[in-house]
């Protein structure tokens, strides 16, 4: 009992090292690629400025671009854990909806997620190709637990159709209300958050009204 005990508090300990290590890598990876840009950076002025080593960067991430896109990961975790907390309605856009829009309202003062790492992520991504482009391979990896939560609350398989489909619909919707939304990634913290959440909401009503329409026939 005394040994199994023991361990417990330096596995925490542990885990909570490991993620400041990691919350290290993104905060400065960011600030290099957003103030020289994502191409003049490099792995090893990242782990100078993070005080790693190079290959405990790679140890953390697989591609620089990974660094730069790590926030959108941590903000799926959250969404997923709020989603859990959702009313099951039938409607999962709509729960997810709220779920993202109850994460955004406490981003500016979530500290271990900031609201201005996605501004940054934001500017970084409009300047450089190859993030964009990782951005959408990276698309299975940030929604993972997005869809374990989906699937619960539908009792289906997480790689189930139904839940690929809501994942991707609702992926789509937030990315073309932010995307359309150029003032976000450069005005304050705060101000930027209820821009966010004006683009989704703004995003949600559109896909509402378009796929609401009923379908035009050939007679």
């Amino acid at each position: 009992m005394l040994g199994s005990s023991s361990c417990q508090p330096r596995a925490g300990l542990r885990e909570r090292k490991k993620e400041q290590t990691r919350r290290r890598i993104i905060e400065v990876a960011l600030q290099l690629c957003d103030s020289q840009g994502f191409e003049a950076t490099t792995v090893e002025q990242i782990a100078d400025a993070a005080d790693v080593s190079p290959r405990t960067v790679n140890r953390y991430f697989e591609l620089k671009e990974d660094i730069v896109l790590a926030p959108t990961e941590d903000w799926g975790r959250r969404v997923a854990a709020e989603l859990r907390n959702q009313p099951i309605t039938g409607n999962e856009l709509l729960a997810l909806r709220d779920a993202h829009l109850a994460v955004a309202e406490l981003s500016t003062t979530d500290e271990a997620l900031p609201f201005a790492w996605f501004q940054q992520m934001q500017r970084i991504m409009r300047a450089s190709a190859a993030v964009r482009s990782r951005s959408m391979d990276f698309v299975d990896t940030k929604t993972a637990e997005l869809n374990a939560a989906i699937g619960e609350r539908l009792g289906l398989d997480a790689e189930s159709l139904t839940v690929r489909l809501i994942a991707a619909t609702w992926h789509a919707i937030i990315r073309t209300g932010m995307e359309c939304d150029t003032a976000l990634a450069d005005c304050k913290p705060a101000a930027a958050k209820d821009l966010m959440i004006q683009a989704v909401q703004a995003a949600y009503d559109e896909f509402k009204l378009v796929c609401a329409r009923p379908m035009a026939t050939s007679e």
